[in-house]
């Protein structure tokens, strides 16, 4: 599997990363030379200073966490390695607070152990307050094989970073309930991830070794660390169940790092996506998620977004914070004061979860029924061989279905690919209809066709969803007002519903390379002649010369010329897939 490629920079990619953010969100500043993201704003005369960094290549973490309610100072390193002294003694210097204190939230990794600790002992030395404590959520790796250096941190850094960050502006103001709280939140955290494949670092490309095809991984570090290979890739439900399992069962001694009554306790879930997961999946991820959590009750919060990346690796986390292990503490806080830590208001730029009250958190998500499912039933008087009828279509809809390969083939290389999948996805639904009796009345032309043209909306997206169903729509409305059902009323109803109908709605025409290449021959023919066999044969020959053109309209309209005529001349697939839908039907 090859990951995306990257573009090439001249200068160092961190650093334009960071004016880049600073440009583009006015609360922050930053100091170019160290690294340093800070918070001009924030009063730390007043507060416990919150710093924390790491290496690049986890954005947002950590420069996208600076601002309101959340840290005061962040230092980045180069991509996958530590900041140095001398940039997190910047962050000091910049914001911190001899009197009040500084806090250092540190991820787990030995590098920003030893540079985070030893500028702790060095700031010490100058006369500054600092308490340093180490974030670590990771189940992936069994106790005997981290004995020695302890849990990685992971996504909950991010929960650790909103609740510390609040806190400081409310009801915990001195450096060392500062660090309970922090380490309290940091023992009550488990998290583990799963991707598709690694994730490659811009100018080094090339020195990744990537997942085969069929292979996903389960458990894998943020810098590249392997985790376990799964293949073939499993279904996604079957993951979780996976993920769960390890995150929360106390029969696995080596990951049982924090205790959960899943009858009982109050929960936070954090859903993250590791840096190349589109929204589209991952709220999709989130949603099997939720519906695959082990709790009798429902989480206090949901947070879905990118927290915790690895640069582009297609693959998600799942963290969870056991409020209730927080009320068990001897601490001055309470689980709601942390939900209430969670839900504060921050102009952080990399924080995206949108803040709503407790009240709105406790209710349940409203999915509600369509007003489309009280539907009004077309009909008329007119009666058609509904044997005759339904054997043509099912044969024509198969043959579309037979030619998908093809069409599918022809879309990737001129279009967007969905092509043959929509189309066979349509007549899939006319034929479940069909073996399921779905119909009202198949002797009612105008019934059935109306119900067919429900199928098609429902059934078919994109482009070719569009034109059918207003095509559909315009024909049923003409076969409505005819006197019969003689081919020269089924040909003129064709006819007005092309002319009259879809026409209002593009401009495609014939030579303008879409099915209309291949329908508008079809019924010109069909109105003119009456004769169905050489209205098939118009739209055939409609659809052959499409090999020879190039797209006026649709996706395929931005496609290069010559990708046109490989393979001797592509014809339009649209224009395939309706001939094959009219040969079919007709018999050819």
């Amino acid at each position: 599997m090859t990951l995306a490629k990257h573009w090439k920079y001249n200068d160092d990619v961190v650093v334009a990363q960071l004016k880049g953010l600073t440009r583009s969100n006015p609360s922050i500043s930053l100091i170019p030379s160290e690294k340093v993201v800070f918070n001009p704003h924030s009063d730390t005369s007043k507060k416990v200073t919150l710093i924390s960094g790491g290496g690049a290549g986890h954005e947002p973490l950590h420069g996208g966490f600076v601002g309101e309610n959340l840290l005061d100072a962040a230092v980045s390193g180069a991509v996958f390695a530590s900041p140095s002294t001398k940039q997190i003694m910047a962050a000091i210097k910049t914001k911190s607070n001899k009197e009040k204190g500084t806090l250092m939230i540190v991820k787990n990794y030995t590098g920003d152990v030893l540079h985070f600790g030893l500028v702790a002992e060095r700031a010490k030395s100058e006369g500054y307050a600092v308490e340093i404590m180490f974030v670590g959520d990771d189940v992936a790796v069994g106790r005997e094989q981290n004995k020695m250096v302890g849990r990685r941190g992971l996504a909950g850094t991010a929960i650790v970073h909103k609740v510390v960050g609040a806190a400081v502006n409310s009801k915990v103001n001195d450096l060392k309930s500062v660090a309970d709280l922090g380490r309290a939140i940091n023992d009550s955290l488990v998290t583990i991830g799963a991707s598709l494949d690694r994730t490659s670092v811009p100018g080094k490309a090339g020195e990744v070794e990537f997942n085969k095809d069929d292979e996903a991984e389960l458990g894998l570090g943020i810098h590249n660390e392997p985790g376990h290979k799964l293949t073939p890739i499993p279904d996604i439900d079957d993951l979780l169940k996976d993920m769960f399992q390890k995150l929360v069962s106390p029969d696995d001694s080596e990951r049982h790092y924090v205790d959960f009554d899943l009858k009982n306790d109050e929960y936070v879930l954090l859903v993250n996506n590791i840096g190349g997961t589109s929204s589209l999946e991952l709220y999709a991820i989130a949603e099997h998620v939720v519906k695959n959590l082990p709790f009798s009750k429902k989480p206090k919060r949901v947070l879905v977004s990118d927290f915790v990346t690895s640069l582009n690796a297609p693959g998600f986390s799942i963290t969870l914070l056991n409020l209730s292990k927080i009320d068990k503490t001897d601490l001055k806080y309470t689980s709601s004061d942390v939900l209430e830590f969670l839900d504060a208001e921050t102009n952080a730029p990399g924080w995206k979860p949108k803040t709503f009250s407790s009240e709105q958190w406790e209710t349940e998500p409203e999915f509600v029924d369509s007003p489309m499912e009280d539907k009004t039933i077309v009909t008329s008087s007119l009666e058609m061989d509904a044997s005759h009828f339904q054997e043509s279509l099912t044969r024509g809809l198969k043959n579309l279905i037979e030619a998908e390969p093809k069409i599918t083939h022809y879309d990737t290389l001129v279009g967007d690919g969905d092509c043959g999948e929509t189309l066979k996805d349509g007549a899939e639904a006319i034929l479940e209809a069909f073996e399921k009796k779905k119909f009202t009345n198949l002797n009612d032309p105008v019934a059935t066709l109306a119900e067919i043209t429900e199928l098609v909306e429902d059934s078919m997206g994109g482009t070719s969803g569009g034109i059918y169903s207003i095509y559909l729509t315009a024909l049923v409305q003409n076969i409505q007002k005819s006197k019969d059902v003689s081919v020269k009323s089924l040909a003129e109803a064709f006819y007005k519903a092309l002319y009259d109908g879809l026409f209002k709605y593009t401009k495609a025409r014939i030579g303008g390379r879409t099915l209309v290449d291949t329908l508008q021959p079809f019924v010109d023919s069909l109105h003119k002649t009456g004769d169905i066999q050489e209205a098939a044969a118009a739209a055939k020959k409609g659809c052959d010369h499409t090999k020879g053109l190039v797209a006026s309209f649709g996706r395929a309209s931005y496609v290069d010329e010559e990708e046109f005529s490989k393979e001797g001349g592509i014809p339009d697939p649209g224009a395939v897939g309706l001939l094959a839908l009219i040969e079919g039907f007709v018999g050819k």
